[in-house]
């Protein structure tokens, strides 16, 4: 007997332990239940377990394991269906109703006399918004009771589906017109002109577009001296401005591999190197307006918003495995990739990596106790100067006398260093402090903020991880995630309107919602977890400005994975700063509305017609 087959004889005994009358035996029986579930779940574990024990013994032998065959369709554990109904807002009906011709004919052909389809002709082509508006105007034109004798009938034909599509025509930019003319000895001699009728139709123009300088030049004898005239701006270095704004907008908008980039311009007889196409992409000095452009705008959305999202995802340099890490809020997204994702990383972010800064202070010792670092060290580390800001040489030397023995004490020497760093960052001596973060529960991202929102998509997800095979069990989870997402549109309608009084009345439901008890041992230990992070997931009581999810950071990460799927890795570090600083701006562009094309070019040839992202940051946040 396999997992299949008793999760099939659980679900058959199901029926006949519902007669049960007696109360006792009823509750032994669930308890059983129960026990036969966890006995399951760990029996599942361990069947996946020994095969892939199995599978690597049989590759240490040279053999191949068991092949991997993925499902027809694997199982989801999203829960954005779930998220997008409880934030539902009603719409609009989608349906109309609405009598043609053709719809005339077809009533006709369903036995309806021609007398009441003559008079039903009177409202052809009038769109009618709602079943009531319809039903209402063919009472009045054929009266109540044939109204409601052919309804069914009238529905049924006359039923259309909207089209939300606005008209293309009304956003085109026009560029030039051409008038189309006929030729009029091929027409007869009585016709009248009726003017022009329009057709807009859309079309680029790609070409090369090659130019020949010719400086002026002149010579002063009395200085022996010769003076020539300088090319534009954006015009240096052998290409014009269109071919070096485009290698970066194929690379980070069309999202072109470098070989292809080349191939394309080639296609365009271009005269270009690979060479000069990875230089343009990679050289700082190239890159440098947008590396400037990328800095500012993280400076300014750190000053100007109230709280910042952040996540990471994996990512390659030169064949070693690194992370990027995504902050982001609704006016912008940056990307920063790093060797590690540890607290004093997150921290550099925050403080866009100016120099590291430590004190020693009472919240430095409260957070070494919290890093379950021993009272003994903790002893030998007061007499230190106190509510002094020191760098990272001045920290350094301490702990070098504290451990003097390099090999020993690493993680108790990274717990210091945390410590002493988020102290000095809560001081807020170096400007603007982030005073709310909205991610997940990694450990690196806690303490470095006031205020820690997690993510109610990643804990909604845990309960839908969960897989019992009672069905009484699996009746109690369907349940309980029901009342967890209506808890979570009470939240959302809640940002709506922040009252006091609903606040308070929140906090009274998640103790309720997160305190019941079920038969179900693995969906009680879950309500538990959630429960003692009260806390972090009802940040937005306070700050209702703060989102319920950390959809938009993660939405960056896909962007990163997309990137790695037509670039595997960079090669060096110029390559890597410049890829996140392009992501930056490009990602930035899309939520503010601006044209990443434009911008590009703008900055190439110095012209500043487009305003530095940061600053238009500002202005939306001010607003």
């Amino acid at each position: 007997m396999n997992l299949c087959d008793i999760k099939k004889q659980i679900a058959e005994l199901q029926a006949e332990l519902e007669g049960i009358v007696d109360p006792s035996s009823s509750a032994l029986l669930v308890k059983l239940l129960a026990i036969l579930e966890s006995c399951h779940s760990i029996a599942s574990t361990q069947v996946q377990m020994i095969q892939q024990l199995k599978n690597e013994i049989n590759r240490l032998k040279g053999e191949q394991g068991k092949p991997t065959i993925k499902p027809d369709k694997a199982k989801s554990y999203s829960t954005e269906k779930e998220r997008k109904e409880a934030e539902f807002i009603p719409e609009p009906s989608k349906i109309g109703f609405r009598l043609t011709k053709e719809k005339l004919a077809a009533l006709q052909e369903n036995q309806i006399p021609k007398e009441i389809l003559d008079r039903l002709a009177g409202i052809i082509n009038r769109p009618f918004s709602s079943e009531n508006e319809f039903m209402e105007k063919v009472a009045s034109v054929i009266g109540k009771q044939k109204a409601k004798a052919y309804k069914n009938l009238l529905l049924k034909h006359c039923r259309y589906k909207k089209r939300n599509r606005k008209p293309k025509v009304v956003d085109i930019e026009i560029d030039r017109i051409k008038k189309c003319e006929i030729d009029l000895s091929t027409l007869p001699d009585d016709v009248i002109s009726y003017g022009y009728e329009e057709n807009v139709v859309q079309d680029i123009a790609i070409k090369r577009d090659n130019i020949k300088f010719l400086k002026h030049v002149y010579y002063s004898p009395s200085q022996k001296k010769t003076f020539m005239a300088n090319i534009p701006v954006g015009y240096e270095g052998g290409y014009g401005p269109g071919i070096k704004a485009e290698i970066v907008t194929m690379k980070y908008i069309n999202n072109m591999s470098e070989p292809k980039i080349h191939e394309t311009l080639q296609s365009l007889n271009v005269k270009i190197s690979a060479t000069y196409i990875s230089n343009r992409l990679t050289f700082q000095t190239h890159m440098a307006p947008f590396l400037e452009e990328k800095n500012h705008l993280v400076r300014t959305a750190l000053e100007v918003s109230s709280y910042q999202q952040i996540d990471d995802t994996g990512c390659r340099v030169n064949g070693s495995n690194q992370y990027t890490h995504i902050l982001c809020n609704p006016f912008y997204t940056a990307f920063f990739t790093k060797p590690r994702k540890d607290r004093m990383t997150i921290l550099d972010i925050l403080r866009c990596f100016e120099p590291r800064l430590f004190m020693f202070n009472d919240d430095t010792f409260r957070f070494l106790e919290m890093f379950n670092v021993s009272s003994k060290t903790i002893d030998k580390i007061k007499p230190w100067p106190c509510n002094v800001e020191q760098d990272e040489t001045q920290i350094q030397a301490l702990l070098s006398d504290l451990f003097p023995d390099p090999d020993k004490g690493k993680n108790t020497r990274a717990r210091i260093m945390e410590a002493a760093a988020i102290a000095h960052y809560h001081q807020g001596n170096e400007g603007h402090i982030v005073t709310i973060l909205v991610a997940d529960d990694a450990p690196q991202f806690k303490l470095l903020t006031f205020f820690l929102a997690l993510c109610w998509i990643h804990i909604g997800r845990h309960f839908k991880k969960l897989n019992p095979v009672v069905p009484q069990f699996q009746n109690e989870l369907e349940i309980f995630q029901k009342k967890f997402w209506a808890f979570y549109a009470m939240l959302r309608k809640y940002q709506e309107d922040p009252v006091e009084a609903k606040a308070k009345m929140l906090e009274q439901e998640f103790d309720k919602l997160f305190s019941e008890k079920t038969a179900y041992p693995e969906l009680n230990e879950r309500i538990v977890k959630t429960q003692n992070k009260k806390k972090e997931l009802l940040v937005v009581l306070q700050h209702p400005e703060v989102p319920l999810h950390n959809n938009r950071s993660e939405n960056g990460a896909r962007v990163q994975k997309r990137r790695q799927d037509i670039s595997l890795q960079t090669k060096s570090s110029d390559g890597t700063i410049a890829k996140d600083a392009m992501m930056s701006i490009v990602e930035t562009c899309k939520k503010l509305g601006i044209n990443a094309r434009d911008l590009i070019k703008d900055r190439i040839l110095q012209l500043g017609k487009i305003s530095k992202l940061g600053d238009v940051i500002k202005v939306r946040a001010s607003q």
